[in-house]
């Protein structure tokens, strides 16, 4: 008995010391997960609800949801908003497009694939703030790449030189048309795989039934890609919301994303309080669509 009593007690202190080591090397990761992350955004929840502005000398006082209000009444915050849902709304119905179609091409055998494969990751690997130069300079008036082939192709006169990137209200297209380019290489690689796990029986039993090419998208391949379709739907639509580095090289109009606004607010106009609330209703409506977006997918897969 006491034999079997003291080997427990050992295993037992040796499962316990298994589990302190762990939580040692566990402590630096979880203490830097905190630092940077966990205190951080309990620190802006608690300053939306302070007038906090360090430059202004007034100090910080409780105001409760005056900020919530005066975001939501701000003319700025709602052409921001409306932006931002236009951006996001064109660019991933557009990505997913395009994700798709080159998906289906790269799914097919043909001489050279591998290569197609490999170089359509190029412009998804490129900084964002680089494909916003690129996409600068193709718009620059005069000598930009867009000008000057619409020139060649006499679509505009020699003399006629717009200036694209001049009006705010129509930047966010060009915005989109940067982004598409960029992303839609990360769409096909989600929707890519999804692919390659759709069974090839599934095609040759619709063969067999005389399905022709679009019936068998129609009843295989997008009913079989769901899943993946509504995964890079989610990330694409939470990542265009939060868009904001390539509108810094396109234009210093601030009103072009909400995530620009809350950058001027926060960081030109040290208006912490405020950009705090405008940051905390940005991640309420990525919150509901997401959430929206698993409740349909847990649907389809019911």
């Amino acid at each position: 008995m006491n034999k079997t009593f003291n080997s427990k007690k050992k295993a037992l202190n040796h499962d316990q010391k298994n589990v302190l080591l762990a939580l040692l090397f566990i402590l630096p990761t979880a203490y830097l997960l905190v630092k940077t992350f966990v205190f951080p955004v309990y620190q802006t929840v608690v300053w939306s609800f302070y007038h906090y502005n360090p430059m202004d000398g007034s100090g910080s006082y409780f105001i409760g949801f005056k900020n919530y209000l005066d975001v939501l009444q701000s003319a700025d915050f709602q052409i921001s908003m409306n932006r931002t849902l236009i951006f996001t709304l064109l660019s991933v119905v557009l990505e997913l497009f395009f994700g798709f179609v080159s998906a289906l091409l790269l799914n097919q055998t043909f001489k050279g694939r591998s290569f197609f494969r490999a170089i359509i990751i190029i412009p998804w690997a490129l900084l964002t703030l680089v494909n916003g130069l690129t996409w600068q300079w193709i718009l620059t008036p005069n000598y930009g790449g867009l000008t000057v082939i619409l020139h060649h192709l006499h679509l505009l006169a020699p003399d006629v030189n717009p200036v694209w990137l001049a009006d705010s209200s129509h930047l966010i297209y060009f915005v989109v048309l940067a982004d598409v380019w960029k992303m839609t290489p990360f769409i096909t690689i989600i929707l890519l795989a999804g692919l390659q796990s759709i069974s090839s029986d599934l095609y040759e039993a619709a063969m067999l039934d005389g399905a022709g090419f679009w019936k068998k998208i129609r009843s295989i391949t997008v009913p079989q890609l769901i899943p993946s379709l509504m995964m890079a739907l989610v990330l694409r639509t939470m990542g265009a919301f939060k868009v904001y580095d390539v509108l810094t090289v396109f234009t210093g109009d601030a009103t072009t994303s909400v995530s620009y606004l809350t950058f001027n607010n926060a960081f030109r106009y040290f208006f912490l309080g405020k950009a705090s609330a405008m940051a905390w209703m940005t991640s309420i409506v990525i919150l509901i669509l997401a959430i929206i977006y698993i409740r349909l997918l847990n649907k389809k897969e019911d």
